[in-house]
């Protein structure tokens, strides 16, 4: 089964001290990290409407749009998912060669290849859940209008049932 997953506003809802976080963990430290947490402490929001200067707000979340590092930021906050779900052995993927592929990214969508899914998918939106809470809200990776499921056998509605129901049970 390849289930493709569409991250709903996925940018702007990276928060910024799990991100600093994240970043410190995987080894980013001295100068680049104090550039990031610079541009991410406490950022503001003016807005002008009808000519009228709106006092300024805090914001908490999301990548700064237009912002070159936005993506890559955004790319190493993803590999956090994508290495729960690599590492998970009750996740499995399928066999292409001598290696065992179970995803793969491309911007703010993931693509998943379940070999079983009626054993892997509950493990699987377990790991999504808690990686996700993690990342941002529940909702990232769960926008059904943008999500497809594709089996390779006729048991397509079967599976595109249980993933849904267990998506909506977790919100």
């Amino acid at each position: 089964m390849i289930i493709s997953i569409d991250a709903e506003k996925a940018f702007d809802k990276i928060q910024h001290p799990f991100m600093i976080k994240t970043l410190h963990k995987i080894g980013i430290e001295g100068k680049y990290l104090n550039i990031i947490k610079t541009i991410y402490d406490k950022p503001s929001l003016n807005l002008i409407i009808n000519g009228e200067k709106l006092k300024p707000f805090a914001l908490r979340s999301g990548t700064r749009q237009g912002c070159p590092l936005s993506s890559l930021l955004f790319n190493i906050l993803l590999e956090v998912l994508a290495s729960a779900i690599r590492q998970e052995k009750e996740i499995k993927g399928i066999q292409i060669g001598n290696e065992e592929v179970k995803l793969s990214l491309f911007a703010d969508d993931m693509m998943l290849y379940i070999e079983n899914p009626k054993d892997s998918t509950k493990k699987l939106l377990e790991q999504s859940t808690n990686t996700v809470n993690l990342l941002a809200t529940k909702s990232t990776y769960k926008n059904p209008l943008h999500s497809y499921i594709l089996t390779m056998k006729s048991q397509k509605k079967k599976y595109k049932k249980l993933f849904l129901l267990q998506l909506q049970q977790n919100e």
